[in-house]
């Protein structure tokens, strides 16, 4: 089997564009050993086949079986498939791990929490083709409405990209603020075909929001996606999907990627709108109106007070 280019994601490698269209038609024990190898491409590079096991809460014997369904003979196959096309990005992930494990007291220190958000943002940056954040971008840009779902942890990320795209776009709208479910299904009962749903979800997944999502691309509206990996179940719901590593050692899933994805989206969104100087300023002056600044008259006081001192 030939490896991706260097230039490429990891999810263009071969072996993973394999393993994404296998995946949902695996038997169970088999599909989670390949939902891991998704999620933590560059992880399971570095396991042994009892490892893998264990991570997947598998055995030996359903790795082994995986990697001869995908037709690399056995584990040892798919291993050095997934080294060769991942060697470049195995080893800063590798000496993390080990790092990690190291620390006999289990304390968790800033030190571990920028490298591990450093290692997200890097694989965000090496799996997201440039293609399709631009087809993020037009779609936001083109849309009669967005309307913005997200639960749990999401929830704040959803309300996040509603308040920075709204002053940008025709319409956005987080659907998931309040009300909980049944309020977001309210909410989004109107979409039509002109508009697009960004829904974005992170391990662990919200039924909702594959729900409502399939409901929007049933009602013909562009449904886009921030979640992890192909694994997600949301990948094979949305026409475009950017993902954002959610690795974390303590936490259920880390945001720092979803965060950056939602800035660098909103950033496009306003480079390409002609009128954003404008509006950035309209926008500046409203809020001016709503804060306390001191009047000239108490600038000069300080001004000669510390001139005296």
């Amino acid at each position: 089997m030939p490896t991706a280019p260097k230039n490429a994601t990891v999810y263009a490698a071969p072996v993973m564009r394999k393993l994404t269209e296998m995946a949902p038609n695996l038997q169970p024990s088999l599909r989670k050993v390949a939902d891991f190898i998704l999620r933590h491409p560059l992880k399971a590079a570095t396991l042994t086949i009892e490892e893998l096991a264990q991570q997947t809460a598998t055995s030996p014997s359903a790795v082994n079986r995986l990697a001869k369904v995908m037709d690399l003979g056995g584990y040892t196959g798919l291993k050095t498939e997934l080294v060769t096309t991942l060697q470049q990005m195995v080893s800063p992930v590798d000496k993390l791990r080990n790092e990690l494990e190291q620390r006999a007291g289990g304390e968790f220190g800033l030190h571990e929490q920028i490298q591990i958000a450093s290692r997200n943002l890097g694989t965000a940056g090496a799996n997201n083709p440039a293609a399709t954040f631009e087809a993020f971008v037009a779609s936001l840009i083109t849309a009669r409405r967005i309307y913005v779902l997200g639960f749990g942890n999401s929830a704040y990320m959803a309300g996040l990209a509603a308040g920075t795209l709204m002053p940008f776009c025709a319409d956005a709208t987080a659907i998931s603020m309040e009300g909980g479910n049944e309020n977001a299904a309210y909410r989004l009962a109107a979409i039509t075909d002109q508009d697009v749903l960004l829904a974005i979800s992170l391990p662990r997944y919200s039924l909702d929001t594959l729900q409502l999502a399939r409901f929007a691309k049933e009602r013909g509206a562009k449904v886009l996606a921030i979640t992890d990996s192909p694994a997600s179940p949301l990948s094979n719901i949305a026409e475009h999907v950017l993902f954002a590593p959610a690795d974390h050692p303590v936490l259920t899933s880390s945001n720092i990627a979803v965060l950056a994805l939602i800035e660098g989206l909103v950033a496009g969104v306003m480079a390409r709108n002609k009128e954003a100087v404008k509006l950035a300023q309209e926008l500046t002056e409203s809020v001016m109106a709503y804060l306390h600044l001191p009047t000239a008259g108490q600038v000069g006081k300080r001004t000669k007070k510390v001139e005296k001192q």
